[in-house]
């Protein structure tokens, strides 16, 4: 039996998807991946609004970034969606620039930011 070269394929074929499944299955490895396409909000609009002002975003509109982690937790973060905010509180009148923060979904740990296409927002109060 174990002389037959199709057996042996699949009996091969089997053995690499089973320890295939066990790896990402139980093991869950760390991986890294590059989301595209995040748009970028503002925060703190409330804020504005209190004080009769509004923010109007003039930077990039979208960024997108590479993010490390286990495999579950990268893919969790991804399906309930990362965000991209600049907050736009605290802010002066006028043109303004603010570091772009990328805020991971409620209960996702683990996972963290190792790149992103822009760092920075500039955008204007009036």
């Amino acid at each position: 039996m174990l002389r037959n070269k199709k057996v042996l394929a699949i009996l091969s074929l089997l053995i690499s998807i089973g320890m295939w499944m066990y790896v990402m299955g139980s093991v869950d490895p760390v991986m890294t991946k590059t989301v595209t396409g995040i748009k970028v909000t503002s925060a703190g609009d409330e804020y504005l609004a209190n004080h009769n002002l509004k923010a109007t975003l003039g930077g990039p509109e979208y960024v997108d970034i590479k993010i490390k982690g286990k495999r579950s937790s990268v893919n969790k973060a991804i399906d309930k969606g990362i965000k991209a905010e600049v907050d736009v509180s605290h802010c002066e009148y006028g043109e303004n620039e603010g570091e772009i923060k990328i805020v991971m979904p409620s209960g996702i740990n683990g996972v963290s930011l190792v790149k992103i296409s822009d760092e920075t927002e500039t955008f204007t109060i009036r």
